[in-house]
């Protein structure tokens, strides 16, 4: 009994480590970015992006090192899973998500694309080439997004020392890299003490855990009603757990088929960009020349689609369907 409260003690401390390590690693390099005269764009598009994202490239990649392979595959589509089903899911049950940037729907189509691209490549398992491939497309939908943000917006003024602000950043990743080494041994630990799988682990517990940065962000950017920065954070750290998490594993070690769980998260993609799309599709239908034009009480913008609670529960009905299959409860 001791061991196994010393295991959850690791893995939360792991946790907490995770945590707060990818928020100074993104506070310290958006602040060494503004040093360098890097535009908020470029810093959302990358600094952002992977920091997000970065307990969870971390776990995969430290899991796929010391032979936990069930773990590194669970942790990087578990998390999409997650993000998808149930983030965006509770997301949509607290308010209505309003999309008001063309930008968003065309992101919601690209990482439909490199969900199929997964769903195909990896349906018998992944490999290095595999992973090489998702790793290009990844840098490749980096540079577009750049190029496609452009770089003349007027910077703000850098607050603090660059010293101080390398060191957040190194203290963030160092704290990332022991927080994700403590949370991989606790989660083992304890799939070993249940008597499950470390894949089960991996799709349930520690991807969770791993997507708990996306959770935070997004409930409260719901609360504000900013529906673009609840999609968009989810998209990018989806893309980013694809092209980074996911890929950079299966480069160091071959990960195995995980056929309905690609098949879940493919699922879950194509309702997600159904739902985003689906009040465009319908507008078109009536007038081709111009997009839909509901206005927000709240905000004169232009309201190219919502994701309504309806689609919320949708989506978290087939997240928890997941989470009691693979875990044997149905």
């Amino acid at each position: 009994m001791v061991e196994i409260l010393f295991s959850v003690f690791i893995l939360l401390l792991g946790l907490a480590l995770l945590n707060y390590g990818s928020d100074w690693f993104v506070v310290g390099s958006s602040k060494v970015a503004k040093h360098l005269n890097v535009s908020n764009f470029v810093i959302g598009a990358t600094v952002v992006a992977f920091g997000t994202s970065l307990p969870e490239i971390i776990t995969s990649v430290y899991a796929s090192y010391i032979g936990s392979t069930g773990i590194a595959v669970g942790n990087s589509l578990g998390s999409n899973i997650a993000n998808v089903g149930l983030i965006l899911g509770l997301s949509a049950l607290i308010a209505p998500i309003y999309i008001r940037k063309e930008n968003i729907l065309k992101n919601g189509y690209i990482y439909l694309l490199f969900t199929i691209i997964a769903f195909i490549l990896g349906y018998d398992g992944f490999n290095s080439i595999d992973g090489i491939l998702l790793f290009i497309m990844l840098i490749s939908y980096i540079t577009y997004t750049i190029k496609k943000g452009g770089c003349c917006e007027e910077m703000g003024e850098n607050n603090g020392s660059i010293v101080k602000s390398v060191l957040f950043t190194i203290l963030g990743l160092l704290a990332v890299i022991v927080g994700s080494s403590l949370f991989v041994s606790g989660a083992k630990d304890i799939a070993l003490f249940l008597g499950i799988s470390d894949k089960i682990i991996g799709f349930t517990l520690v991807a969770f855990g791993t997507s708990l940065p996306e959770l935070v962000v997004s409930i409260t950017a719901v609360k504000r009603k900013l529906g673009d920065m609840v999609i968009g954070n989810i998209i990018g750290s989806n893309i980013a757990n694809i092209g980074g998490a996911l890929a950079l594993a299966s480069i160091i070690s071959p990960l195995p088929k995980v056929p309905f769980e690609m098949t879940v998260n493919l699922l879950l993609t194509s309702l997600m960009v159904l739902f985003m799309s689906k009040h465009i599709l319908e507008f078109i239908k009536k007038n081709k020349d111009k997009i839909h034009n509901k206005k927000d009480n709240n905000d004169n913008e232009t309201i190219y689609s919502k994701i309504n609670r309806i689609d919320g529960t949708i989506l978290i009905l087939i997240y928890l369907g997941f989470i009691l299959f693979i875990s044997n409860i149905l």
